[in-house]
Parts: C-alpha cells; sequence; structure tokens
C-alpha cells in the first residue's frame, strides 16, 4: 500500500516525453540480466569474459577496439559514452541528462587535483572519457593552475575551491569537497523542473551523502574543523546536525535515525567497519533505496521517470560489469 500512495503521488506527465518513452522502452530491452551477469562471473579470465560480452548489442560496438583484455575499461567508458550521446539525442530535456553525467566530470577533477597536489605518476588511466566535458581541457587547466578556458560553471568552481584543496590536499579531504559540489550543482539544476520524482530523488541522493560521510569523517578520525559546513541541507537530518554530532560518538547517529529506516542498514555499517574497515552494504543499501525510488519509472507511460530510471539501470550494469572485470583481471 506504502508503494501505491508513492506511485499516486508522481505527477510526473509529461507529453513531450511520449516519444523519449518509446525509445527508452527499447534501450530497456538490452540491458543486461541476471544470467548474462552469471554467465560472465564463470567465465574463467577476462578475456573469455570479454568475448561472451562482445557478442551482446550493444557491448558488440563499445568493445569493438579494445584489442588487449586490460583494456576492458576503455570498453565501458565507451557504452557510458555511447549512451550518453544517444539518449541526449532524443531526450526533450537534454540538460536533464547531463547533470547525470557531470559526476564522470568530477571524477576527473578528483583524479587531476590529487595527482597535482600530491604526485606525478602516471594518472591517464584513473580519467574517464564519459563526462560532459574534454578532460584534456580539464587538465590542462589543472596542471597550469590555469582555469581562464574552462566553460563558466567549471571555471568559478574551480577558482573557489582550488585555494581550499591547496591547503588541505589530502585525499578524502578532496573527494568529500568534490562530491558536495557535485550534489550542490545536481540540486540546483533539478529545482527548475519544479518534478515530485526529482525532489524524492534528490532527498535520497542527499541523504546517503551525508551519513556516508558522516561516517567516512568519523571513523577515519579526521579532525572536525576541516570539514566545517561540508553537509547538505535536504535530507532527513539537516546537515547543521551533523555537525553537532561530531561531538557525539558515532552511534549517536542510529538513535537520530530511529524513527527512519536507515537505521539498521548504519548498524549493519558499523558492524562491517569493525570487522573489515569497509563500508560496503551501506553503499549497496543507498543504491538499491535509490533503485527503489527510480523503478517507478516502469509504470510510467510516459515522463522523465522512465528516462532517469534508464540511466540509473545502465550506470548500475556498467558498474557491475566493471567489478567482475577487474576481480578476473587480478585473479589471472
Amino acid at each position: 500500500m506504502a508503494f501505491q500512495v508513492d506511485y499516486l503521488e508522481i505527477r510526473s506527465k509529461n507529453s513531450d516525453y511520449a516519444y523519449a518513452t518509446g525509445r527508452i522502452r527499447g534501450l530497456e530491452t538490452y540491458l543486461l540480466g541476471e544470467a548474462d551477469f552469471s554467465r560472465l562471473r564463470e567465465a574463467r579470465r577476462v578475456g573469455e569474459a570479454l568475448e561472451i560480452l562482445s557478442k551482446i548489442f550493444p557491448y558488440s560496438e563499445s568493445l569493438r577496439r579494445v584489442e588487449r583484455e586490460e583494456d576492458f575499461e576503455a570498453g565501458l567508458e565507451e557504452e557510458l559514452r555511447r549512451t550518453y550521446l544517444n539518449l541526449k539525442s532524443f531526450c526533450p530535456e537534454p540538460d536533464l541528462v547531463d547533470l547525470f553525467w557531470i559526476q564522470y566530470d568530477f571524477h576527473n577533477l578528483k583524479v587531476l587535483l590529487k595527482v597535482h597536489l600530491q604526485s606525478k605518476l602516471p594518472f591517464e588511466d584513473l580519467l574517464s572519457s564519459a563526462g560532459t566535458q574534454n578532460v584534456e581541457i580539464f587538465k590542462e587547466a589543472i596542471l597550469k593552475e590555469d582555469f581562464f578556458n574552462l566553460p563558466l560553471n567549471f571555471k568559478v568552481l574551480l577558482e573557489r575551491i582550488f585555494p581550499l584543496v591547496k591547503e588541505n590536499p589530502q585525499p578524502q579531504f578532496i573527494d568529500i569537497l568534490l562530491d558536495k559540489e557535485l550534489f550542490w550543482w545536481i540540486s540546483r539544476g533539478f529545482q527548475k523542473y519544479n518534478d515530485h520524482f526529482l525532489i524524492g530523488l534528490l532527498h535520497r541522493l542527499i541523504d546517503s551523502f551525508n551519513i556516508k560521510t558522516f561516517l567516512r569523517i568519523k571513523l577515519w578520525g579526521e579532525r572536525e574543523e576541516l570539514y566545517e559546513n561540508i553537509f547538505i541541507e535536504g535530507g532527513e537530518i539537516p546537515g547543521s546536525e551533523y555537525q553537532k554530532l561530531f561531538r557525539q560518538p558515532v552511534e549517536a547517529l542510529v538513535e537520530r535515525l530511529h524513527n527512519i529506516n536507515y537505521k539498521e542498514a548504519i548498524k549493519e555499517a558499523l558492524k562491517e567497519w569493525e570487522e573489515k574497515e569497509s563500508l560496503f552494504t551501506l553503499d549497496h543499501f543507498f543504491e538499491e533505496d535509490i533503485l527503489n525510488w527510480t523503478r517507478k519509472g516502469s509504470y510510467i507511460t510516459f515522463g522523465r521517470e522512465p528516462l532517469i530510471n534508464y540511466i540509473f539501470l545502465k550506470q548500475r550494469e556498467i558498474k557491475i560489469l566493471r567489478g567482475i572485470l577487474r576481480r578476473k583481471l587480478i585473479q589471472c
């Protein structure tokens, strides 16, 4: 019944998306299923897995130029890039697609800032070619500390944060600071649509960021003053409250969420941290929580929901493939 109530509250019935939704339904038929992932997991080595994948459309196109098995990342990046360009070609609101791909731009900024401020080791393999911006332009701007030729929004961003990361070049700080900027960017982009579905998605994304950030800082034992004002407003707990919770044991967050469905997930995460110093289960929980929200796109005749649901499913598919292939490469 709770799901039905949520579903009836969805007001996105945008006729502009009639054609786009038809295209999305077609693309959904090519998403990999559990049987496909099982075949790939059973493959004995990366080359065998890639051979299986290269016979499945659209990976038959994206992997065409991958000659060495250790270069599979380039094929996955090509599939992300191809998906991005395809969706933008028929989406009536292409700027909305950008909001779900700028994470790859921010990933590139993280890599380049860390390399520039900490080491000169080879880093090209760590960069993503799937972002909305040319990574070579980013690279030149950061390595020269000259942001003049960047698009205005990225120019303003780097001029504001560069002094901060130069003062504190620790990888954790760079990651968290840029993650916050990414969520603010997405939040501002969502606001112009005044869409119930996007607002619900944004709340879940903010909760995911705030809770994972809080736990990582606390469990790392970082100085809390370095992360002042790092939390975002708009989630189940006001961003300002996390700063107060810093002064209390980490378990205080569990009590603060006593009537919210995150409580058990956080308890499991703390147990996992004690045993393995990992927060994998928490990452998985929020990934599923967000997908449970976007999955409503499967029941909408036309609107933004099917597009966004497909984007999250496709990005998760690439993530699963990357995990399978990386593990096989290590095993070799």
